[in-house]
């Protein structure tokens, strides 16, 4: 079972990249990443860093010396080298330490960063990785090295950072949460969530027909005929894969689209009801503050707002770097 499982993983890969329908894609959009990088140190001697501070997804990568990993309980999950990364799916309390007997004249320079998603879907999206992923920078990836070109970007940057260093580092470790999604199911560590989905014979056409289709007024007895389930089986089997009931899964992302139109493109809140496939503006409306906790209308906001507002957050971002 588990070998079936990283074929059809393997497949999914490879149809992503050969066709023009890129399931993967379209699922880590849905995530809306933003990734920083908070912390680019050098660590001399005896020395420790806590990642309790940072309470979200994170990322290590040494980019020079050694040191070890501990997780909450003390216990070393693993020594890391130079080149060697470690990426965390969610959040868990871990420690980074020198290794033993170092003296001052044994540097250890780290990169660290932490992953935020603005989707209401991340935590079933992110619950199909595991919760820690090691990258060896011995190792041989099955991107044909890719991942190793995107570790010396980064470290070369880390290196000899200039102008611009901040926002470049920042969009180089979103491409590494996608190299980390892409090993995972590549070496079938992909066992719950909504990738697990993607691989599940009976759930992928249902999914890839409600990422699809989503201003249809999908009903789930539709797309249980679709693979010849009944909708009890269906839905039973889509929770337990997936994380959330079928109805909840297509509401979110329907919520979501909707929520994109206003933020990025500043659209009426009836257009958004349109694009996100209700009916009305006002069962839209109903929905969204049920989920979101506010009015759709609050959400709108002029494009020339927009613009200023990430050009403030990528200059204060620029700042804590330099």
């Amino acid at each position: 079972m588990h070998g079936d499982h990283v074929r059809r993983a393997r497949m999914l890969v490879r149809s992503s990249r050969e066709s023009g329908l890129d399931t993967l894609s379209e699922l880590l959009r849905h995530l809306r990443l933003d990734t920083r990088v908070f912390h680019r140190e050098v660590h001399c001697g005896a020395w420790s860093l806590d990642a309790e501070y940072e309470p979200k997804a994170m990322f290590h990568l040494v980019a020079a010396g050694q040191c070890l990993l501990e997780t909450a309980d003390g216990r070393v999950a693993c020594r890391l080298e130079a080149g060697d990364a470690v990426l965390f799916a969610r959040q868990a309390s871990h420690r980074l330490r020198s290794v033993p007997a170092s003296t001052y004249e044994d540097a250890t320079v780290l990169l660290c960063g932490y992953f935020e998603f603005a989707s209401p879907l991340s935590q079933v999206l992110l619950a199909s990785l595991p919760p820690l992923l090691v990258f060896r920078a011995r190792d041989e990836d099955a991107d044909g090295g890719s991942a190793a070109m995107l570790f010396r970007l980064i470290l070369a940057e880390t290196a000899h950072p200039s102008a611009g260093g901040g926002a470049l580092l920042d969009k180089l470790a979103d491409a590494l949460f996608v190299y980390a999604v892409r090993h995972a199911l590549s070496e079938g560590q992909v066992t719950q969530g909504v990738l697990r989905g993607l691989l599940d014979a009976q759930l992928a056409p249902a999914l890839l027909r409600i990422h699809r289709q989503l201003q249809v007024p999908l009903k789930v007895e539709d797309l249980a005929r679709e693979v010849h389930l009944s909708r009890a089986a269906f839905a039973r089997r889509f929770r337990e894969i997936v994380g959330l009931p079928p109805i909840a899964y297509m509401t979110a992302l329907k919520l979501q689209a909707g929520q994109e139109a206003l933020q990025r493109r500043g659209v009426s809140v009836a257009k958004a009801a349109e694009i996100a496939g209700y009916a009305t503006e006002a069962a839209f409306s109903r929905a969204y503050h049920r989920v979101f906790g506010r009015t759709p209308g609050s959400e709108r906001r002029p494009a020339t707002g927009r613009r200023r507002t990430r050009r403030g957050e990528r200059g204060k971002r620029a700042h804590h770097l330099s």
